[in-house]
């Protein structure tokens, strides 16, 4: 059984209304499950019932398709308005450990919150490490011009097709930028600093 069947399980569940997923934001589809390459995310409430029919379904998935699950690889994440007492229940339905943070996918924070812009700092240190090692080298205002516009600019392309990145952010990546432009030279001579 592959994953298309594991889907067609939740989907049949869902539809029953034994499981109810999540929406990112009003008017958004409802998600109940990502699968990727090796990792599953599933979204219920956290409730008892749907605890134990997201069990069943997992034990359901393991007898079918022989493949058996790692529930001490397994964790569950909660929202913040989830009471202590469901969020113990859960677990232990489940057998598994609650994870408070939970953890980065390609290189970023998989929980946001409202500090966006310590989440999204990591954008700034990639391109930071990329220029520091760019400045070890004699390179000519061209190949700076391209390895400005074809290395550092395309490394927050990704995220900002996702996510509306803070002006202070962009600020912090331009300056890197500027800085590398017109910062010192291997002669010793600094570049002109135009006035805005």
């Amino acid at each position: 059984m592959c994953a298309e069947g594991l889907s067609a399980i939740i989907r049949r569940n869902e539809m029953s209304g034994l499981l109810h997923g999540c929406r990112i934001a009003r008017g958004a589809p409802v998600i109940s499950h990502l699968l990727f390459a090796d990792d599953c995310y599933f979204f219920f409430r956290a409730t008892m019932a749907e605890a134990n029919v997201m069990k069943c379904i997992l034990d359901r998935y393991a007898d079918i398709s022989g493949q058996v699950i790692n529930f001490n690889k397994s964790a569950i994440t909660f929202s913040s308005n989830t009471g202590e007492e469901a969020r113990r229940e859960v677990c232990s339905q489940l057998q598994v450990v609650e994870n408070m943070s939970p953890g980065k996918y390609l290189g970023m924070s998989m929980s946001i919150g409202r500090k966006k812009n310590e989440v999204f700092n990591f954008l700034v240190d990639r391109i930071e490490q990329k220029l520091q090692t760019w400045r070890m080298q004699n390179i000519s205002k061209v190949g700076k011009v391209i390895l400005l516009k074809g290395a550092a600019q395309t490394v927050p392309n990704f995220w900002m097709q996702l996510f509306l990145i803070s002006l202070e952010i962009c600020d912090s990546i331009e300056k890197k930028m500027n800085s590398y432009w017109w910062g010192v030279v291997l002669n010793g001579c600094r570049g002109v600093g135009f006035v805005k």
